[in-house]
């Protein structure tokens, strides 16, 4: 491990407030980050609601998801009453895909093959609605991050309706350059949809400044908020004029009229709330993101590179593949590298009481958070040595 110093050490000082931590080397906050006890409580609270006032607890829940929408917003940058929350960001492309016309001139939908497989699932499921779906294929991944911006930007036509990205991805951690792909999909037409479920949290992000017309995400990952909870930006200037089919009752302008009408649509994101909203996941999650926001994205994101950078260095001096890129300013919050032999290590890195994962065709993941420390990233690169040897 190099011996550079580890920044913002004040934040370990919320280690107690994750228990995981005590019970094992927990290093996979880039798959399901660790619980922050107020979740408990946040639960706990949501519950003798229900209890306590039954069907009149609806009258604190319904402001309290705008609340929770907004403390998510705050960590992306976006402007108070522009993101909504709802269970997954499948539910939400969903909805956003239903607003789309493809029968026209202008059906195309362009992303990179490093995209989250669940995404491409449901682009590729367009096409029964008159969706081309353009698929870019990546370079070989090596040191790099597995994308080519100009590649994607090449794919973008007038041709294109949408231009889904992720801000980070899942398997290498490599950190897309987002602007020059909005500049050329606004430049011919097309939306953009930034996917900042590897980023949010980790790494700061300005959705305004992006211009990116969708921002979605969840709550699994760095925001530590647990299974449950996605949510999504609109842009202002987009927001009234999509009309979405996957639409429910909380997504109509006035729900408890309930009305027996074509739907009117609520104003702005809250459009696309859906149906009844998963009330209990988004008090459990707001715990995560209050925490997130107490300790800084940008301290965060400082504090990342200082414990993944060694992590990468370490796995050079090893002489392991390191499909991460090296430069931090081009990697996300995770490494990616393989030691050989990567799923057994993985089997017995878990039965070392070490949390971390794999990826076929990846290797291993290694997450850490602000409230690790360097001496845990240390140990799982000893802790491999010892696997290796002992093989």
């Amino acid at each position: 491990m190099s011996g550079r110093p580890i920044t913002h050490e004040d934040l370990l000082a919320q280690r107690k407030n994750y228990p995981v931590l005590s019970q094992s080397t927990y290093l996979a906050n880039h798959s399901l980050g660790a619980m922050h006890p107020a979740s408990a409580a946040r639960l706990a609270e949501f519950a003798g609601l229900w209890a306590s006032r039954g069907v009149l607890a609806w009258h604190q829940w319904i402001p309290e998801m705008s609340r929770i929408a907004d403390l998510v917003g705050a960590i992306i940058g976006a402007p108070p009453g522009t993101t909504v929350l709802r269970q997954s960001v499948a539910d939400l492309l969903g909805a956003v895909a239903s607003c789309l016309d493809f029968s026209g001139h202008r059906n195309r939908v362009v992303y990179a093959d490093s995209d989250w497989p669940g995404s491409h699932y449901l682009w590729t499921e367009q096409r029964r609605y008159g969706a081309e779906v353009v698929v870019v294929a990546s370079p070989t991944r090596g040191s790099g991050d597995g994308f080519d911006v100009q590649r994607v930007v090449d794919a973008i036509d007038e041709r294109t309706l949408l231009v889904p990205i992720s801000h980070v991805l899942f398997r290498s951690a490599g950190l897309v350059d987002v602007p020059p792909i909005v500049e050329r999909a606004h430049a011919v037409g097309a939306l953009v949809l930034l996917d900042a479920y590897q980023s949010a949290g980790v790494l700061p992000i300005d959705v305004v400044g992006l211009d990116v017309d969708f921002c979605v995400g969840g709550s699994v990952k760095y925001l530590c908020g647990g299974p449950g909870a996605g949510w999504m930006y609109v842009a202002p200037r987009l927001a009234d004029t999509l009309r979405p089919a996957d639409v429910g009752w909380f997504g109509h302008r006035a729900p408890f009229d309930f009305s027996f009408h074509d739907v009117e649509y609520a104003p702005g994101v809250t459009r696309f709330a859906g149906g009844t909203p998963g009330v209990p996941a988004a008090y459990a999650a707001s715990a995560g993101y209050q925490a997130i926001l107490d300790a800084g994205v940008q301290r965060i994101r400082e504090r990342s590179i200082s414990l993944t950078q060694p992590l990468v260095e370490g796995a050079l001096e090893r002489g392991w593949a390191v499909h991460s890129p090296h430069d931090p300013a081009r990697r996300g919050g995770h490494v990616t590298f393989d030691p050989g032999a990567g799923q057994q290590v993985y089997e017995e890195l878990v039965a070392r009481g070490f949390a971390v994962d794999y990826r076929p065709g990846g290797g291993l993941r290694i997450g850490p958070h602000f409230f690790n420390t360097a001496d845990e990233c240390a140990a799982v690169l000893d802790e491999i040595d010892r696997i290796r040897k002992a093989a």
